[in-house]
């Protein structure tokens, strides 16, 4: 068995396999002069186990090509990690005759793969589209973590969505929880305030979401934090995209972390050791 690295998911890829001790396949990755890509695996492969994101999108195609390499290099057995697994928030028809994204993308994933691990699906509907092939990993665990460490007092969720997950973060850090109301305006702005009773003042914020895409609910719920009298504010989430940049954050929070489900500066956290237990434990099961 080895591991099999997509180009979005290299760092992530060995660590994992530093800590299974299960060692990186070579493949050559390259593009044509189109920009189409090739993929192909240099050894004969029994076992594979691919790891790649589907952020950005062209990841899709390079998980697609990779499982093929592998199973062309011999392997029976191929097993999916998605870090992060782009295109979940379709989960449903919103309106009429929309294509359901995260549906055609598990129908993708269960025709090729034995199983598929998922790190922090963003909606259990999208989870429920893999079916029994479908395995989630969540990373609250490791983000509590990184809270307890930097010496925060309270960890604040955005809005009722990511509620139950901030708190399981609160707990397992010791600290008391908090949750924002949030109205949605329109797709690109929302109204953030807090909730009756509830104080930051002069408090370190640890601000949890779980993906920041546009980074537009975090930087207004950091803005109402601060007029508030919060002392700083930490910002953690799982899947870290930052589409808009992050420099409008000035001034209103003073650190971002992510982990490394997207590769990036951020990537402060790391999910290895939670995706390679949940690898182990079904690999021996």
């Amino acid at each position: 068995m080895k591991i099999v690295a997509t180009s979005n998911s290299e760092g992530l890829s060995s660590k994992v396999s530093s800590i299974l001790g299960i060692p990186l396949s070579r493949i050559n990755r390259r593009r044509f002069a189109d920009g189409e890509l090739y993929v192909r695996v240099e050894e004969p492969l029994d076992e594979a186990i691919v790891v790649g994101s589907t952020y950005p999108d062209s990841g899709i195609i390079d998980i697609l090509l990779t499982s093929d390499a592998a199973h062309n290099a011999g392997a029976k057995r191929i097993i999916l990690v998605v870090p992060y697994f782009g295109y979940a928030r379709q989960d449903a028809m919103f309106q009429q005759y929309e294509a359901v994204s995260a549906k055609i993308l598990s129908e993708l994933f269960i025709e090729r793969f034995e199983k598929v691990f998922v790190v922090n699906m963003h909606s259990p509907e999208g989870m429920a589209f893999l079916g029994k092939k479908g395995l989630e990993i969540r990373a609250e665990a490791v983000i509590a973590k990184q809270v307890k460490e930097d010496g925060n007092d309270v960890v604040i969720s955005p809005d009722d969505g990511f509620r139950e997950e901030g708190e399981n973060i609160s707990k397992i850090a010791g600290l008391p929880s908090i949750y924002l109301n949030k109205k949605r305006v329109s797709d690109t702005k929302v109204e953030i305030t807090i909730p009756e009773g509830a104080t930051v003042k002069d408090k370190i914020v640890a601000l949890a979401d779980d993906m920041i895409s546009t980074g537009g609910t975090i930087l207004e719920s950091s803005k109402v934090l601060k007029q508030n009298g919060a002392k700083a504010i930490n910002v953690y989430c799982v899947h870290g995209l930052f589409v808009s940049g992050t420099s409008r954050y000035a001034g209103f929070v003073d650190s971002i972390s992510t982990t490394d489900t997207v590769e990036g500066p951020f990537s402060k956290m790391t999910v290895s050791e939670i995706v390679a237990s949940s690898i182990k434990k079904y690999i021996e099961s």
